[in-house]
């Protein structure tokens, strides 16, 4: 393992721990536009997935998009139903659509 003097005097480690982040607020529309983007390819063929940073990065877009449709589609489908879904925030209408989930895919094969 590296000491502090083998990087400059620099902690890797504490480095490493101390990873900055950013938060962006995207509407749906402007996140499925930028992920269509990032899976274009280029005049050569090569796409952004083939950058692991990018590639990482893209799924972590990805999969909030997709958690953003499928919380609006369980939202939508509750409504239709007759249930009212005003007082419930995303991560709940998250759980509940996994264990809707979970519970018809026992009962009903």
């Amino acid at each position: 393992m590296a000491t502090v003097d083998e990087n400059n005097g620099f902690d890797a480690q504490a480095l490493a721990v101390m990873e900055r982040t950013i938060a962006l607020d995207l509407s749906l529309e402007e996140a499925n536009a930028l992920r269509a983007w990032l899976l274009k390819p280029t005049a050569d063929g090569a796409t952004a997935l083939d950058d692991s940073l990018v590639n990482a990065s893209l799924k972590k877009l990805s999969g909030a998009i997709d958690k953003v449709e499928a919380v609006a589609d369980i939202r939508r489908e509750l409504e239709e139903a007759g249930f009212d879904t005003n007082g419930m925030g995303d991560d709940q209408m998250a759980e509940l659509g996994r264990r809707i989930g979970q519970v018809s895919s026992r009962g009903l094969r």
